[in-house]
Order: structure tokens, then sequence, then C-alpha cells
């Protein structure tokens, strides 16, 4: 268990609504490792994305609430303190509870949470038009989550690139100057393969990759009369050899940036240990003293949009760079446009390259492909293999395309109304299936070695999780149902190898935990 990076314990989440209290999650438990890619599979109705939602604690509240449980989160309990945040009064001659929120409470859970969103859990959204911020561009939504999570490279990137020794800047400007001639070469020649490595190469001429990327974009179209495109390059050099007032603001950028991530810290601190009483008042001390830093500024507008110019312009190619990497056509088109302007697929692909720029530890992804078609499906989970390899990112994948589980999953978890049912190795799980309801998932999809075999549905619906079946929540809908089914819940059995089922036509040990 020392590489769990996730560790979800017995979680329960309740909606209080006007006809009662749906207990859409009702002890759900299950972990994911450094590395792994854990599916969560089940019908619509069974809990997957509000699964999703309390890990991230982005339940709605009202009218949902997470009552019970626990999220480790790298030894970090993530609801730590929620019994504190609301009382729970049932309502006589009702199955309705009124509800009575402490909001303090509430904002302090909330500020906590923003530890761990972003660079230690992020999340592709199912629905990206819900995510997205309509009065604000791509760029600078992207932009935000740049910052805020990789905001100290960004801006010790502009500083390291912005030379102040005479000798270096004039060795500097001399392989930017071949590096543009050899890149108006490549751009009159009208050779596609070989603009982008001149391209990256004046970047890394420069000292900044983004300008690179710029470059591409200026010099792709231009083959008629590169020459007259030699200026905005020159233009973009500014963003390399910065101004000493520039460099004061990236410097206190910079502060206050790690400023940020030290409040971060102290939360983490905060959410690991029972009695946190002097890491509280740090965190509290550290929150005072990055608002105070965060309204210095630099006295009026025009000032500060000078100074923060250059980290703009940085930041805005290292956006058409991510939805570059998402296999968006005109990413420095769409970096500059706003949500209502895109399809629903190129919206799920800002979604996935907002959630990607991170790098997150843990990625819950929530139907991440559905919007897509076939061959883009194909490219986004390339990327999130990337990640993976790359980084070690953890990914919790939520679909009901069990033929994508099939092929990026090492694990997989099977969920009913609101219950984690099967627990097994992806291989395992198709080759030898034990919960009836897993069984039946399976015999309703095609196969291609068995063509001539007729699909088989599971009889009935998911049940209403206000009032939920007694025992088994399956037991209705299932085949092998005994009376014992009715009674009681069956417990959790270790059936093989990493391989747990709920169901009492097994009786291997109890799994712990």
């Amino acid at each position: 268990m020392g590489n769990v990076i996730l560790d979800i314990r017995n979680l329960r989440t309740y909606f209080f609504t006007y006809d009662g209290v749906v207990k859409a999650l009702d002890g759900v438990s299950f972990n994911i490792r450094k590395g792994e890619t854990v599916g969560l599979v089940g019908e619509t109705g069974c809990g997957k994305s509000v699964t999703a939602f309390s890990i991230t604690k982005l339940i709605a509240d009202p009218p949902g609430r997470i009552m019970d449980g626990m999220i480790l989160y790298k030894g970090s309990n993530l609801l730590w303190g929620i019994e504190r945040e609301a009382k729970f009064k049932p309502l006589k001659g009702t199955n309705r509870v009124k509800v009575t929120r402490r909001f303090r409470r509430i904002r302090q859970g909330q500020d906590r949470m923003t530890a761990v969103r972003g660079g230690g859990i992020s999340m592709i959204f199912q629905e990206p038009t819900s995510a997205l911020n309509p009065i604000f561009s791509i760029s600078e939504q992207i932009s935000e989550a740049l910052l805020l999570h990789r905001g100290i490279p960004i801006v010790q990137g502009l500083l390291k690139a912005s030379l102040r020794d005479p000798a270096a800047i004039v060795a500097r400007d001399a392989a930017v100057e071949a590096a543009i001639a050899q890149l108006v070469r490549v751009a009159r020649a009208n050779d596609p393969e070989t603009l982008r490595p001149a391209a990256d190469a004046l970047g890394r001429a420069a000292g900044l990759p983004s300008i690179g990327t710029q470059a591409y974009y200026i010099f792709r179209t231009a083959w008629a009369d590169p020459e007259a495109k030699v200026p905005e390059i020159r233009k973009a050099m500014r963003r390399v050899q910065l101004s000493g007032l520039r460099i004061g603001g990236l410097r206190h950028k910079a502060r206050l940036l790690e400023l940020q991530n030290e409040l971060r810290a102290a939360y983490m601190l905060e959410m690991r240990y029972a009695k946190p009483e002097a890491r509280r008042r740090r965190a509290i001390a550290l929150r005072r003293t990055a608002s105070n830093l965060r309204g210095m500024g630099y006295g009026l507008w025009g000032v500060r949009g000078y100074v923060n110019k250059a980290l703009k312009d940085e930041t805005f190619w290292q956006t058409v760079a991510l939805l570059e990497g998402v296999s968006i056509a005109n990413p420095v088109q769409v970096a500059r446009g706003y949500p209502h302007e895109l399809s629903g697929g190129m919206l799920q692909r800002v979604m996935i390259a907002m959630a990607l720029s991170a790098e997150p530890e843990l990625l819950v992804a929530d139907e991440p492909t559905t919007a897509l078609d076939v061959t883009i499906q194909a490219q986004i989970l390339e990327l999130m293999r990337d990640l993976k390899a790359r980084i070690g990112t953890a990914i919790l994948l939520i679909t009901h395309d069990l033929g994508v589980i099939a092929e990026v999953a090492d694990r997989v978890c099977v969920m009913y109304a609101g219950n984690v049912v099967e627990i097994a190795p992806v291989k395992e799980l198709y080759r030898h299936p034990l919960h009836p309801y897993t069984q039946g998932l399976l015999n309703s999809i095609p196969r291609m070695d068995q063509p001539d075999k007729k699909l088989e549905s599971i009889p009935g619906s998911v049940p209403n999780l206000i009032y939920p079946p007694s025992g088994c929540r399956f037991h209705p809908r299932c085949p092998f149902a005994m009376p014992k089914c009715k009674e009681a819940r069956p417990p959790m059995t270790v059936e093989g190898e990493g391989h747990t089922v709920a169901c009492y036509l097994y009786n291997g040990p109890v799994a712990k935990g």
C-alpha cells in the first residue's frame, strides 16, 4: 500500500431533495496506485460521476453533501473537518432531512482543497460547456491554470532568458539572427516538415522555447514573402530581453507564487494531522502575507499591464502548444476565441488541455472521449498514456465504453447503485467476471470472436436511491438472487489475486478495509 496515491474508504454522498434523501454513494471503497489507470464502469445513475465530484469536493451544495468516509490523498484526508460543516435533523413523518450549513467551515474546507486541485488532482469534466467561463477567452482560462500550477518555472524561464551580460547578449543575438535567416530559407522553400525544426531551433537560440512556437505560426503561411515576417519575430524577441521594471515585476510575481505554494503545503499538513493548531496558525499567516503581496501591485493599471505583458505573451504561446498537443487544427485562432465559438468536441479537447497543463499526479477523467470521434478518441487516450509514462500520473477513467477500459485500464471497479460490487485487474475481469452485474455488462457488448452471438440485456433498471432495495441492491435484477440477498448487503470477499467481489455466490475471505 506504500504506492497508493488515493485511498477512498466508506465514502457516503447524499443529496437532500424534496422527495427525500438520495443515497448516491453508500459505502464506496477503492484505491488508486501511483502510475496506475483504474477504470470505473457501470450504468448511468450508478454513481460514477458523483464519485469523481466527491473526490474533488465539487458536489453541488445544496442539495448534495459528503456525509462520511475518508479520501486519503498522499496521506492527507481531503474530508478532514467535514463533520463540522453541517448539522442534520430528520423531519418527522417524512423521508426528508433539514440541513443547517456552517458556511464558514465550508469555506475553510474549500480553501484547503486549493492545495490539491490542479497540480495534485485534476479533472476532465463530462460537460465542458458547464466547466468553461463564457466571458473569458480560451487562452485566458488555460493561462490561469498554467500560472497557478506552473507559474514559478514560467517566470524563472523568462528571467533566465533575459541576459544582463553584454557579451552574452551579443552572442545570443548573433545565434538568433542566424536562426531567423535559416527559418526564412525554409519558409521560402515551403517545406512544412522542416519548418517546425527550424522554428524550434530559433526558440533554443533565444533561450525561450515558446518563441519557436510563435515563429512557426508566423512563418507557416509566409512562403510567398517570408522576409516580410521578420519584423514580427524581432518584435516577439522583446519578450526575451526584459527591461528592469519588467524584471522587478516578474520577481515580485515569483515571490507571490512561492507563497501560494507554501500555503498549499501548510494546508496539506493541516489535513494530514489530527491536531494541526500550529499549522493552522501558520496557514493563516501565510494567507495574510499572500493577500498583502497581491494587494501591493504597481499603482496604475497601465504600469501593471506593461509589467505583465511578457508573462501574458509567454502563457499565450504555451497555451497554443498545449492545444496543439490535443490535435486542435488552428490552435492560435482557438486560443484567441471564446467557448461559445467552439463545437462540443473542440471544447472537450480544450478541457483536456487545461487538465493536462498542470501535469497532475492524479487525473480524474469523467467520460473524456464522449463527444469525440473515433480517431480523436485514440489521440486523446494516447495523450493520457504519454502523461502517465512521462511523469507517472495516475488516472481514474470513468466511461461506459468497456472497449476503452480493456485498452487502457490496469484495474477495473464495477459500480452499481452507489456501491462497488467488483474490483479486479482488467484481464482477470474480462476473462472471469464474477458478479452477475459484471457478467451482464460484458454479455451486452458485441464480440469480434463471436459474431453470431445474440446480445443480452440486464432486465429492469437502476433502482430509486431514495428507497433502495434492502440487502444487495442488485437482487431485484439478479438471476441468481437468494433469500439472504434481500436481508443484508454481502461483504466484499477476496476471490483471487487483486480480485474482490460483493456477492453471496462466493465465500472467500472478507477483504480488509
